[in-house]
């Protein structure tokens, strides 16, 4: 953990940045989903829901920026990496 300016101990610290690396991992996760369904999306509504997932993608990635700079202010590193769901590991 590098050190900070931000006036919390380090073992708070550490669990703020556990518990924003988790978030962050399930909003690069969210993500992903959403332009998969962007990329795939057919139908007599095409244009409104391909534009509608776009935006999501969009605002789900500012959040994603907004952690990553959360964790690091903290002192952390930003893992940004998605976790296995059990069905994945079969």
């Amino acid at each position: 953990m590098y050190k900070t300016k931000i006036d919390l101990s380090e073992k708070v610290r550490r669990n703020i940045i556990v518990i924003l690396n988790d978030r962050l991992a399930y909003a690069i996760d969210l993500q992903s989903q959403v332009k998969q369904a962007h990329w795939n999306v057919k139908g007599p509504n095409f244009i409104a829901l391909h534009e509608l997932f776009d935006k999501i993608s969009d605002a789900v990635l500012e959040q994603i920026d907004r952690d990553r700079g959360a964790v690091t202010s903290l002192g952390g590193t930003a893992e940004g990496t998605v976790p296995l769901r059990p069905s994945a590991c079969k």
